[in-house]
């Protein structure tokens, strides 16, 4: 092949006359409607250079859309004509005032192509994919992307993610690539669907394969010791169940993390990770200078404490804005006190939870505490059959165990003396509380369950707890504390 030139230039001549061929409205008119016609009453006659180098008059109707480029040295008119190639639409227009005669050479080109698009990645908002180019006379130097029609985007990337896409909605992809010399391979089309939005429950749900997957139990009625409430719960030493809450941060603060209980029906419970402190939970209500919160200064009812009523559902849920707000729901907590005698106070998770949903007693609010049950099922399955009295918790079986005292949200109006006996109280020992091994109290294993504190105005830690609602939409994340899961 010759050496050859391609020269880009543009003349502004005033005519008299001008005789435009095949001038398109759109680049979308020239794809699918127009069809250039080379020999237009005879003006035209096209050129294409030979496997020798020679040139030879071509028959062709219409210009080369691959195998050629345009070659604007050679191409010229016998009477001065102008012509001028649009290599993006593949027309030629010939400007001239006179009855004229043009030559258009093209020599021969081996295009850039794309050969395929790969979909690599689905959200509700976004979709990536991979481009397979190949050069050919030249290599491929640029990729052009282009979302439904819409106007392209250059990178000299192969890989390409469309942004701020609506959930559940098929899009057009369109792609096309330019070699080192400027030429453009042919526009590659394909299709692909945004995610619809997933729930949050309906996602830890497909978590769970089997009875431990993941560290979800599924408490049917089948599995042995559970709630048999047909909830999901997390078990064991560690599981991934973390959760970014109240921030959209890259980086998610230990104090956004959050942990998730379990699903129950189609809300997501969750609980703060570590103990709140007066930052969120404020210093009025019930506060104490050590960060330490009190259940009430009056009474023991939980719908009356200050903690419900000042420290949580009004300083600690005002900390969020509306966004997170809306996604707490109000809940019927369960915060029946009772001096009922004969209550299993040392029982197991599973006959705990069964008294805590008999004799229910229930206070709509948006933030509450963990119940007993919830303590006792996040225990490794294996520790379900023996009495929570009884168990050596620790943070290799239970992920809850947070080796200091803190408050519960229902209490049973019972405690037990030294020999585990059944004792009834009065009314000011009506909250439940979990501790490590305390030295100066009877005890079995390193926590115990009981109302130990003869005054309701101790304090103890506070971990607040909320259930998500049920139209929560999961985003991303894999659970751990690094990569917690995001939501909307």
């Amino acid at each position: 092949m010759k050496k050859k030139y391609v020269v880009m230039f543009s003349v502004l001549i005033i005519l008299t006359v001008v005789i435009y061929i095949c001038i398109p409205k759109t680049k979308e008119e020239v794809e699918d409607k127009t069809k250039p016609n080379v020999n237009t009453n005879g003006f035209l006659t096209l050129m294409l250079e030979q496997d020798d180098g020679t040139y030879q008059k071509s028959s062709a109707s219409t210009w080369p859309t691959s195998g050629y480029i345009y070659n604007d040295i050679l191409s010229k008119c016998e009477n001065g004509g102008k012509l001028m190639w649009n290599d993006e639409l593949k027309t030629i227009t010939l400007k001239t005032d006179k009855s004229d005669k043009c030559y258009v050479y093209f020599d021969k080109y081996i295009n850039p192509i794309v050969n395929n698009i790969t979909v690599t990645d689905i959200t509700t908002s976004s979709i990536s994919i991979s481009v397979s180019a190949r050069g050919g006379t030249n290599s491929v130097a640029t990729y052009y992307y282009s979302i439904n029609n819409g106007s392209y985007s250059s990178s000299t990337s192969n890989t390409y993610t469309f942004t701020g896409l609506s959930k559940g909605t098929t899009y057009t992809i369109k792609v096309y690539v330019k070699d080192t010399n400027g030429v453009s391979s042919a526009i590659y089309t394909t299709s692909a669907e945004t995610e619809s939005a997933v729930l949050l429950a309906d996602y830890i749900k497909g978590l769970y394969t089997s009875q431990g997957s993941n560290g979800i139990y599924y408490h049917t009625s089948s599995l042995a010791n559970s709630a048999a409430d047909n909830s999901y719960r997390y078990a064991g030493a560690n599981p991934n169940n973390y959760v970014c809450f109240g921030s959209d941060a890259s980086t998610c603060s230990s104090d956004n993390l959050y942990r998730i209980i379990g699903v129950f029906g189609n809300e997501v419970k969750l609980i703060k990770s570590v103990f709140a402190n007066s930052d969120i939970l404020g210093t009025n209500g019930c506060f104490s200078n050590n960060n330490l919160y009190c259940w009430s200064t009056e009474n023991a009812y939980w719908d009356l404490s200050e903690l419900n009523i000042i420290n949580l559902n009004t300083n600690y849920l005002n900390k969020f804005d509306s966004k997170w707000i809306n996604l707490i729901c109000d809940f019927p907590w369960n915060t029946k006190n009772s001096n009922i005698e004969g209550v299993i106070i040392n029982g197991t998770a599973k006959e705990l939870f069964n008294y805590e949903i008999n004799n229910a007693q229930y206070y709509m609010a948006k933030i509450g505490l963990i119940y007993l049950s919830d303590y006792g099922f996040s225990a490794d399955n294996s520790l379900w059959n023996i009495d929570m009295y009884n168990v050596v918790y620790n943070s290799s079986n239970n992920w809850l165990y947070s080796e200091q005292e803190e408050w519960t949200i229902i209490g049973y109006g019972l405690s037990t003396n030294m020999n585990g006996n059944l004792i009834k109280n009065s009314r000011k020992y009506k909250v439940e509380f979990l501790a490590p091994q305390p030295s100066t109290k009877p005890q079995v294993g390193s926590i115990f369950i009981g109302s130990w504190k003869t005054d309701i105005d101790s304090y103890l830690n506070v971990r607040p707890g909320f259930y998500l609602t049920s139209s929560t939409t999961y985003i991303s994340g894999s659970g751990t504390s690094s990569d917690p899961i995001r939501i909307n």
